[in-house]
């Protein structure tokens, strides 16, 4: 008996150049698992041809006439949840929106080649096809994560001075108590001294869903590896920031990491710890221990925190595809370290996460509403 063969992951290209639509087109048709179904010069016709074609994932411009992306992604996840890539130019007007398209219930975002055709175009046309195939996998039912109580999240954090959006709080004015209202459950062997926090598919999101739980007293620093293209880390730093009662940005090589701050990696380079003199300072660059597709790569932040700081380390694995972290949460469970991932129910995509557990690594399996409680539970209980 002979087993029906896969059926290539069906795609609808949105795009209002038609040099960009032929260069996907050829790209994603090169790949043996895709099938370029059609393609629309427009959100409005993108729509129209969503609903007679019925596609795995749609590649998604910004900028264009009649309807842009922003409008015709709104009206997809209103009617018909479908994976939607982003295709972004790394500008201030782009990233902002594709921060807006990633709230609306995008998955993911690609950057769009900016400099010469050759070298750019082919990691351009490697991470296409990477992310198509990770959003063929995607949840259909996290799409957007509307069902998260966010806003009320967000609305119970007292004003932080100075904050443009109003949001987020000040230390000195928190005065709700440290402890999670989480399940208890299973907590650190040892006092945690920092927490790392990895994600991929679906990490901006569930960002916005976990930090803004930690209060402006959080006693440690916090990191954050997300897999993002360069230039758009900052400006999720920054939209982080307006929701949190603790200070997000992007790391600076060589600074020293202070408690109540969230240090995100910026896209296009690796992010370290090192421990110079009593102090954890950051070490942003282009090495790593370890070959990896990965810029920033979660298992080079956990490798260097299992080297640093080792017990003391409280690692988060969230929604993202494939199995970054992994590696160094290994050494850092050897350790004595801790752990927490995502739980299958509310990712965006169960691969990171999964890794962790099926290796037998995971100390807590929760759902995203309750990791920030239980990262505030498992820092406090062992101080």
């Amino acid at each position: 008996m002979s087993l029906t063969p896969k059926q290539p992951i069906g795609v609808l290209i949105v795009d209002d150049s038609p040099f960009m639509r032929l260069t996907l087109q050829k790209i994603l048709n090169q790949d043996s698992g895709i099938k370029v179904l059609d393609t629309a010069r427009d959100g409005r016709e993108g729509i129209v041809k969503l609903q007679a074609l019925r596609p795995q994932v749609v590649t998604m411009d910004v900028e264009m006439p009649v309807m842009n992306g922003l409008q015709a992604l709104e009206e997809i996840m209103r009617w018909r949840p479908t994976p939607v890539i982003i295709l972004s130019a790394v500008t201030t007007e782009g990233t902002q929106a594709t921060l807006k398209a990633l709230d609306l219930g995008a998955c993911d975002v690609v950057a769009k080649p900016s400099g010469s055709p050759g070298a750019d175009l082919q990691a351009f046309s490697r991470d296409l096809v990477e992310k198509v195939k990770a959003a063929a996998g995607v949840n259909l039912a996290r799409l957007g994560r509307k069902d998260l109580p966010l806003s009320a999240a967000v609305q119970a954090v007292p004003p932080r001075a100075g904050s443009p959006s109003g949001v987020g709080g000040d230390p000195t004015h928190l005065v709700q108590p440290l402890v999670s209202q989480g399940k208890a459950g299973r907590t650190p062997k040892h006092a945690v001294e920092i927490v790392a926090i990895g994600t991929s598919t679906g990490g901006p999101s569930a960002l916005q869903a976990v930090l803004p739980m930690l209060p402006g007293n959080f006693p440690v620093p916090v990191l954050v590896a997300q897999h993002m293209p360069p230039g758009f880390t900052g400006p999720l730093a920054q939209r982080l920031n307006g929701l949190c009662p603790l200070n997000v940005r992007e790391g600076i090589h060589g600074e020293v990491l202070k408690a109540g701050t969230v240090y995100v990696a910026p896209a296009g380079k690796q992010m370290q710890v090192l421990r110079k003199s009593g102090q954890l300072t950051l070490h942003i660059g282009d090495e790593a221990p370890i070959p990896t597709l990965y810029h920033p790569s979660v298992d080079v932040m956990f490798l260097s925190l299992a080297k640093a700081v080792g017990k003391g380390t409280l690692g988060v694995i969230m929604t993202g595809m494939g199995s970054d972290g992994t590696k160094g949460m290994k050494e850092i469970k050897a350790l004595e370290g801790f752990a927490i991932a995502e739980s299958e129910e509310t990712c965006v995509v169960y691969g990171m996460p999964r890794s962790i557990v099926d290796a037998g690594l995971a100390d807590r399996v929760v759902p995203l509403g309750e990791i920030g409680t239980t990262i505030v539970e498992c820092v406090m209980r062992r101080r």
